[in-house]
């Protein structure tokens, strides 16, 4: 198991990684800050100089010269306002700079994301994945504005204070430096207690949010299964561990920030006050620069404690880093297909085998041959690797041995656009956008309005579409709420026949629709046949009667195939005894209605 000092080592690493770029990006833009930043230290240090020069030179002397007076009050008053205008602009410039690296972050990260292959999603959550493109990126930013310009800030005043101190009167400056190491060493053991602490309630954050995720997504089946209690008691577990965490990181800077600096500062203050006593004993004492020193030491304090206090959003901007960059690392999708495209729809699946896991295929030497036009159906028992087989030929996965062919050519010879272009898939589930009827149709692929009605009709939709208040401009609401189930199932089939596919792939597309909905799939099926190549893998056999050729698959392999009628009139096999069953269910529901 990786130490809390080896994992803060690679969240640092890891966040240095991703961060670096952005900095020698908007290396333009820091520099302009830091510039702004030591014209404001210059400024903001002048005050307390001015101040003892009007002590010393005119009030202890009694020297109330008007012109005097007035050049040291009208250069106080410059340099405040100076430093307070050039600070805001410097506030900008940092703000600018996070914001843009946030913006272009998060961009990289959701391209990225999309990008990933299938298995990734195998074993992602998406609570988790949600929480690391905001809350994290988020975090980032907090490292910019938050602490890279407090530190910066604070560091260049430190250094203008010292040197201030220093032309004062060096024996007190040497004294006040007293206060520095202590300071490193209390921000030292900040981040041995705290950081096991900040990376554990960033993880447990995004198991919050998966938790939500998950149980607003499934509450119809929490209900009904009347498991409303467990997933409260599963999220208060959690909660309460991000509570501890929290509070671990609490304890550690209440006990370590600014109380210790505070006492730290009074201690180095008590030491300058004697120091400064025993100046006045050797007669050599000046009391403008006593007050300069306590103000400029009231200053040396506060950025002191602003850096220590800071140093937590540091560790969470680390962690929060190294996260992102942990899901940048996952490689993504490779497509190096050529300038084939899809054709006919001829496919060829060739002494195929395929595994999720070593040891445990699910596919075994698959050979099949599917005709441009034809209409192929895939059916058996859950398990049996059906959908799988058409993931393959979607390239979601690579088989582990033998080849499949579109055209007569390997599926690396398409490009990922061609692949997409020529292979229409309709999905079990149906994914429906939170848009209007027509840019669920179209995708973003820009396609053009008669496309897009043409694949409405074929769907059997076109009336339904033209019943609603606003045609195919009507919003569908979240998971196309005012679409019944059928109907977003049709929505799916006319998306995928919008981009005019060579290849129509169907999962289970009719396991939950109604019968009226499976007669309109199966007519546009038929409608469909010999224009373009079917495979059809169903659960509801009714479905695919009319294929050309009924493939049963069970273990990952063929174990029967010909048409609907040869399968029934040949011995007893698996088709004809999920077909009986299914017709028997189908009379028992009907007697029953």
């Amino acid at each position: 198991m990786r130490t809390e000092s080896g994992q803060a080592a690679a969240d640092r690493q890891g966040a240095f990684r991703l961060l670096g770029d952005y900095v020698l990006r908007d290396r333009g833009l820091l520099t302009r800050a830091l510039l702004l930043l030591l014209l404001a230290t210059a400024a903001d240090v002048a005050g307390p100089v001015l101040i003892k020069i009007f002590i010393d030179d005119h009030l202890l002397v009694e020297h109330f010269e008007p012109r005097a007076l007035g050049l040291l009050f009208a250069g106080y008053l410059v340099t405040q306002l100076a430093a307070a205008w050039l600070r805001y602009r410097q506030t900008l410039r940092f703000s600018e700079m996070a914001l843009g690296a946030v913006l272009d972050i998060r961009k990289r990260v959701f391209g990225h994301v999309l990008r990933l292959p299938l298995a990734f999603y195998d074993r992602a959550i998406v609570g988790q994945l949600v929480s690391r493109i905001t809350n994290d990126t988020e975090a980032i930013k907090d490292l910019y504005v938050q602490f890279l310009s407090v530190v910066l800030t604070n560091l260049v005043l430190l250094l203008g204070i010292v040197v201030a101190m220093g032309l004062l009167d060096l024996q007190l400056m040497l004294i006040s430096l007293l206060l520095i190491p202590s300071v490193v060493g209390v921000i030292y053991l900040y981040q041995r207690l705290s950081g096991a602490a900040v990376s554990d309630s960033r993880e447990l954050r995004s198991d919050i949010n998966a938790a939500v995720s998950e149980s607003i997504g499934g509450m119809p089946v929490i209900q009904a299964c009347n498991r409303q209690q467990a997933f409260v008691d599963r999220f208060d577990g959690l909660n309460d561990r991000y509570y501890r965490a929290r509070m671990r990181s609490v304890r550690a800077g209440a006990m370590l920030l600014r109380p210790a600096i505070d006492l730290l500062s009074v201690l180095v203050l008590t030491a300058v006050v004697w120091g400064f006593g025993l100046q006045v004993e050797a007669g050599v004492a000046e009391v403008g620069v006593l007050y300069a020193f306590l103000s400029y030491l009231s200053r040396f304090t506060e950025p002191l404690a602003e850096i220590t206090q800071r140093f937590n959003l540091y560790q969470q901007a680390m962690v929060a880093g190294a996260r992102v960059q942990q899901l940048l690392q996952e490689t993504p999708e490779h497509w190096s297909g050529g300038g084939a495209r899809i054709h006919a729809g001829a496919v060829r699946f060739a002494a195929v085998d395929f595994h999720y896991r070593p040891g445990k295929p699910v596919l075994k030497q698959l050979e099949l041959e599917v005709p441009a036009g034809g209409f192929y159906a895939v059916v058996g028992h859950t398990g049996s690797g059906k959908s799988t087989l058409l993931n393959l030929l979607l390239n979601f996965y690579q088989p582990s041995a033998g080849t499949i062919r579109i055209d007569n050519q390997p599926l690396q010879a398409y490009s990922q656009a061609a692949l997409r272009a020529g292979i229409g898939l309709i999905p079990q589930e149906p994914f429906v956008l939170a848009a209007s009827v027509r840019d669920n149709i179209d995708m973003g692929r820009g396609l053009a309005f008669e496309a897009i009605q043409r694949a409405a009709r074929q769907a059997h939709l076109h009336p339904v579409i033209e019943s609603l208040p606003r045609r195919y401009e009507t919003e569908l609401g979240e998971r196309g709420t005012r679409l019944s189930t059928g109907q977003r199932q049709q929505l799916i089939i006319a998306r995928a026949l919008a981009g005019a596919p060579r290849i129509l792939l169907l999962d289970e597309a009719t396991s939950s629709v109604d019968s009226e909905t499976e007669q309109v799939v199966q007519q546009a099926l038929a409608e469909l046949h010999g224009e373009v190549t079917l495979i059809v893998v169903a659960h509801r056999l009714s479905t695919v009667r009319q294929a050309d050729r009924i493939l049963v698959m069970s273990h990952g392999e063929f174990v029967e195939a010909g048409s609907h009628e040869e399968l029934m009139r040949g011995p007893r096999g698996i088709y004809a005894s999920m077909y009986r069953l299914q017709q028997q269910a189908h009379r028992i529901e009907a007697l029953e209605r």
